[in-house]
């Protein structure tokens, strides 16, 4: 068997239709997706600076002492200052 009638080249294959407008679908979709990105960021952001957050301390009143004398039980020194802030070394 002799492989000079064989041509080099292989047969062409179907080619593939390119459409001019079938990236402007992707572009169109893309510019969509990014400006709904940057509004979404954009309300975050102003959310977050116009309004005021939760206070974090919440001020606990002082009521009667939680020990009972009678049984022996000795009441816990308190820690922290009067004002109700950090002890200071």
């Amino acid at each position: 068997m002799s492989f000079a009638n064989r041509s080099e080249r292989p047969p062409p294959g179907r080619r593939r239709v390119t459409r001019p407008w079938a990236a402007l679908g992707v572009i169109v979709r893309t510019a969509v997706f990014g400006l709904v990105a940057i509004a979404g960021a954009a309300g975050a952001l102003v959310r977050h600076c116009t309004h005021a957050p939760v206070p974090m301390r919440v001020p606990v009143a002082r009521t009667a002492p939680t020990y009972d004398a009678d049984a022996g039980e000795m009441p816990v020194p308190d820690t922290l200052p009067e004002d109700g802030g950090y002890p200071t070394r």
